[in-house]
C-alpha cells in the first residue's frame, strides 16, 4: 500500500484535517491531537499527517513548565511500559497504541521505536527516519540514536540526510568509529550520484569505448573537452570503485569536476578525498573551502544579477533577502576556512588575526578580540589586528579598551594612508561613544587635512565652525 495524501483522504477526514490546523494555530493544541488521531486511524498510512501530529505534540509538549514535564515523562514511561505487547498486534494497530502516548510525550523511546517498526512493516521505512529524527529532537546528543538516523538515511538512499547527520555526530565525538566509516560512505555515495555515475548503467557505457579510455589514461596531454573530462571521470570512477577508501581517486575525480567547472560534484569529491585519508590532510581541508566559497560568491553575483533585472515589489524583496543570506553564507565559509587553518597552524599568527576578521563579520566580537589578539604578533597585519579589535571593543560596550586599541595603533603608523584613515576614523567614533566630543573632532580633523571626501569627516569638521 503506498502512502496517501490528503486530497487522497475521505471527506470526513480531510474536515478533520482541516479543523486540527486551524485549532493548532490558535493553540489549542489537545483538540488538534484529537482530531489527528482520529483520521491517522482511519488513514495509518496518511503520513504528512502523522508529522503534523507530531509537529503539534512537539509544540504542546514545549510549552509545559519543567515540572509539568517531569510528571508527563512519568506518565508517558507508565504508558510506554504496555506497548512490549503491541507487537502482536497489527502494523495499523501498533501504530494507534503509539500514538496514544506520543501524545502525552512525543519523544517517549519506545513508542517511536513502534512507529519506526510498525511503518517498516507496512512496506515504508520513511516511518523510521521520521521516528528517530523526532527521538534526535529529543536528544540531540544520543549518538546511538543519531547513528540510527543516519544509517537509516543510508537504507533511504538519501546521502545529503546520512550526511549532515554523521557531522552531526563527528562534532559530538570527532573519534566515533562508526560516525566516520558512516561519512565515508555517505559522502561516496553522494558524490556518485551528483556526479551522475549511478543509476545510469556502467560507467563504462559513458566512455567511447575501453580502449579509448586506457589510451586517455595513458597519455599526459591536457585534458580539454567535456566528453574527454567525462571518460577520464569515468575510467577513475573505476579505480574508485575498486578501492573507495583511497583518497588519491577521489581526489583524481574532483580536479577533474573543478576542470569541467562542476563545482558543487567537485567539493563532494574532495571531501570524500578528505574523509578518506582521515581528515588530517589540510591542504585538501582548505581546497574545500576555498571551492565552496567560489561557488558561493558565483551564486551570490548570480542573485545580484537577477536582482537589477527586477521591478516587482515582491520579487525584489525575494531577492534581496536572498542576496543577504548568500553573504552570510559566504562569511560562514570563510569562518570554517579560517577555523580549519588555527587548527592546521596554531601558532601562525596570520591564521590567527583571519579568524578574528571572520568572527568579526559574524558578530562574534568576543571571540573575534581573542584571536586578533594572538595575530597581533604577525607584523604585517598588527595594525589591521588593533584596528578591528578596537572595533570589536566598541560592539561589546568597552569603549575605554577601543579607545586603547585604536590610539596604539593611531601612533604608530607614520603616514596618513588609507589604513590610518580608518583607524582615525573609528578612534573619532569610539571617542564620540564615549562622550569625548573634542577629541573626536581631533580624530576627523587628522582625515580633512589631507582627504576632505573621506567618509563624512567634512560634515563633521565643518559642522563644527557652524558650516553646512
Amino acid at each position: 500500500m503506498s502512502l496517501k495524501s490528503e486530497r487522497e483522504l475521505s471527506s470526513t477526514n480531510r474536515d478533520r484535517v482541516s479543523r486540527a490546523k486551524a485549532a493548532a494555530q490558535s493553540q489549542n493544541y489537545d483538540y488538534a491531537i484529537n482530531l489527528l488521531q482520529a483520521a491517522l486511524k482511519d488513514e495509518p498510512l496518511y503520513f504528512e499527517g502523522r508529522r503534523l501530529l507530531r509537529a503539534v505534540g512537539i509544540r504542546k509538549y514545549k510549552a509545559l513548565s519543567a515540572l509539568n514535564r517531569q510528571m508527563i515523562n512519568v506518565q508517558a514511561a507508565g504508558m510506554g511500559m504496555k506497548l512490549s505487547t503491541a507487537g502482536k498486534k497489527e502494523p495499523a494497530e501498533q501504530l494507534a497504541l503509539a500514538e496514544e502516548v506520543l501524545a502525552v510525550d512525543p519523544f517517549q523511546f519506545k513508542a517511536n521505536t513502534l512507529v519506526a517498526e510498525a511503518g517498516e512493516a507496512l512496506g515504508h521505512p520513511e516511518f523510521k527516519a521520521f521516528a528517530y529524527e523526532t527521538l534526535a529532537e529529543g536528544k540531540p546528543e544520543d549518538k546511538t540514536i543519531l547513528n540510527t538516523l543516519a544509517n537509516t538515511y543510508m537504507e533511504l538512499k538519501d546521502a545529503v540526510k546520512a550526511e549532515k547527520t554523521y557531522e552531526r555526530i563527528l562534532k559530538i565525538d570527532p573519534r566515533d568509529g562508526d560516525a566516520l566509516s558512516g561519512l565515508k560512505n555517505a559522502s561516496a555515495a553522494h558524490a556518485s550520484r551528483s556526479g551522475g555515475w549511478e543509476s545510469e548503467g556502467d560507467y563504462r557505457s559513458k566512455l567511447k569505448s575501453k580502449s579509448e579510455a586506457e589510451q586517455l589514461e595513458s597519455t599526459s596531454k591536457v585534458v580539454k573537452s567535456t566528453e574527454a573530462i567525462d571518460e577520464q571521470i569515468g575510467l577513475t570512477f573505476a579505480k574508485h570503485e575498486a578501492e573507495p577508501n583511497n583518497p588519491v581517486h577521489s581526489k583524481t575525480i574532483a580536479q577533474l569536476f573543478a576542470q569541467k567547472n562542476d563545482l558543487a560534484s567537485a567539493i563532494q569529491w574532495y571531501q570524500h578525498a578528505f574523509e578518506s585519508g582521515g581528515r588530517i590532510d589540510s591542504a585538501l581541508e582548505k581546497i574545500v573551502g576555498d571551492l565552496r566559497l567560489k561557488k558561493a560568491e558565483q551564486e551570490l553575483q548570480e542573485l545580484i544579477a537577477a536582482h537589477a533585472q527586477l521591478t516587482d515589489p515582491e520579487q525584489q524583496a525575494q531577492y534581496a533577502a536572498g542576496v543577504e543570506e548568500k553573504r552570510k553564507e559566504i562569511n560562514e565559509v570563510r569562518l570554517s576556512q579560517a577555523e580549519a587553518r588555527v587548527r592546521a597552524h596554531p601558532n601562525d599568527g596570520q591564521f590567527h588575526f583571519e579568524l578574528g576578521e571572520a568572527l568579526f563579520k559574524m558578530e562574534q566580537y568576543k571571540r573575534a578580540t581573542e584571536e586578533l589578539q594572538l595575530g597581533l604578533k604577525q607584523p604585517s597585519v598588527r595594525y589591521q589586528a588593533l584596528n578591528l579589535m578596537g572595533l570589536s571593543f566598541m560592539k561589546r560596550g568597552m569603549l575605554d579598551f577601543a579607545i586603547k586599541q585604536l590610539l596604539l595603533a593611531e601612533t604608530e603608523l607614520p603616514v596618513m594612508d588609507d589604513l590610518k584613515k580608518e583607524i582615525a576614523y573609528n578612534l573619532g567614533l569610539a571617542y564620540e561613544a564615549a562622550k569625548q566630543p573634542d577629541k573626536a573632532l581631533e580624530q576627523w580633523k587628522k582625515i580633512y587635512e589631507v582627504d576632505m571626501g573621506y567618509r563624512d569627516v567634512a560634515q563633521h569638521v565643518e559642522a563644527s565652525y557652524g558650516q553646512g
